[in-house]
């Protein structure tokens, strides 16, 4: 018999990261930069388990990354643009929509595009950054 332990969470983020640009250009080219990530992760997804260094991240992915001059993102960074999100641009405003706790790779792609960024989790505010009424009635601080 064999027995797993392990932790789980039904629980979703539901976070909303906004990257607001001083010009439609820059948010354009953020825009390009993240379609261009999720084609990559895409592509280097991988289920391996990582435990060794050349598992890590390919040469291709590496020569990727340098060509998008992303030179501080990893493999882990690439590999949240191939889970679900949803990316929407408007004028000079960039939002993502992800379940995801992990959002270093959409940070690093939004701050090396030039973005003023906020983060905020839509179980306590609504998209227009006010507090939602009802998060004040949970009795877990909004965790559930």
């Amino acid at each position: 018999m064999r027995i797993w332990n392990g932790y789980g969470s039904e629980h979703s983020m539901d976070l909303v990261l906004i990257g607001r640009f001083q010009t439609v250009t820059g948010a354009k080219a953020a825009e390009e930069r993240m379609e261009a990530l999720k084609a990559l992760a895409e592509e280097a997804w991988s289920d391996d388990d990582w435990r060794t260094p050349g598992e890590r991240m390919s040469g291709e992915l590496g020569q990727a990354l340098a060509e998008m001059k992303l030179y501080d993102m990893g493999r882990y960074d690439v590999d949240v643009f191939a889970l679900d999100h949803t990316v929407t641009r408007t004028g000079e405003t960039v939002r993502i929509w992800t379940d995801e706790s992990d959002v270093q790779g959409f940070l690093k792609a939004l701050l090396h595009s030039g973005a003023k960024v906020e983060i905020f989790s839509r179980h306590e505010w609504d998209e227009d950054t006010s507090n939602r009424p009802d998060a004040s009635d949970r009795s877990d601080g909004g965790s559930g």
